[in-house]
């Protein structure tokens, strides 16, 4: 058993909050982790309509010859255009370039630092994103949003080490309980205006979400200006 065993739920969530608030590489990895999963929440909304603004095109019918019919491109009458873009085979993709994410943090996981690796996640996440809101090409867009999930899958493992790193084993799950609470305010958020907001406007979420990770852990340094880490810190993270 751990010392959150016989404490009270509401004692040990103010008790975690307060250690956040009081410890700046804790508070960075809060911000970092809600930011960027509120940004694939967000991405779950918009890389269906960017595609399928920039996709392929084909025409409609009512039903014969294995047409489309209906759906939000289509109005279901013969010769009214319909998005042909594949939704399940790019699914596939994006899964098939996270797993390959995840892979490569197999094999450089032991010799490059997690906070390393988080940072070029978002540096690459900000880039893509912006890619993807500049120019109007479906197979540069695809291109960009599987760099994405290939980010994906590298932040999810190096995530975990930094709270291992940083978070006492006591205090782990009452921390994620603690940094949900900014994500689910952010995605709520964002799912607010979901109806009113355009494409790009998502997508400008995404690279400010992504921006912000990337300054939350590297615009600040640890020490006074020595350059020194805390004992038990992990190189890199915003201190």
């Amino acid at each position: 058993g751990g010392r959150e065993g016989g404490e009270a739920p509401e004692r040990g969530i103010l008790r975690a909050a307060a250690m956040v608030l009081a410890k700046p590489e804790l508070l960075s990895l809060g911000v970092t982790n809600s930011l960027y999963e509120a940004a694939l929440h967000v991405f779950v909304f918009v890389w269906t309509p960017a595609l399928e603004r920039r996709g392929p095109r084909m025409l409609g019918s009512s039903g014969k010859n294995g047409g489309f019919t209906g759906g939000a491109e289509s109005s279901g009458t013969p010769g009214a255009e319909a998005s042909a873009v594949p939704h399940g085979l790019v699914f596939s993709l994006f899964m098939a370039c996270k797993m390959a994410g995840s892979q490569l943090y197999m094999i450089i996981g032991d010799r490059v630092p997690a906070a390393t690796i988080l940072r070029a996640v978002f540096l690459g996440s900000t880039a893509v994103f912006a890619a993807a809101l500049l120019v109007e090409s479906y197979s540069f867009t695809l291109l960009c949003f599987c760099a994405f999930e290939f980010g994906l899958g590298l932040y999810w493992p190096a995530m975990a080490v930094m709270r291992a790193e940083l978070v006492p084993n006591y205090l782990r799950a009452t921390m994620t309980s603690v940094f949900r609470v900014p994500l689910n305010v952010l995605v709520m958020g964002c799912l607010a205006f979901a109806g009113n907001a355009s494409e790009p406007s998502f997508l400008t979420m995404c690279v400010v979400m992504m921006g912000s990770c990337l300054f939350f852990t590297s615009g600040r340094r640890a020490g006074k200006g020595d350059g020194s880490l805390p004992p038990g810190s992990p190189r890199g993270i915003a201190l």
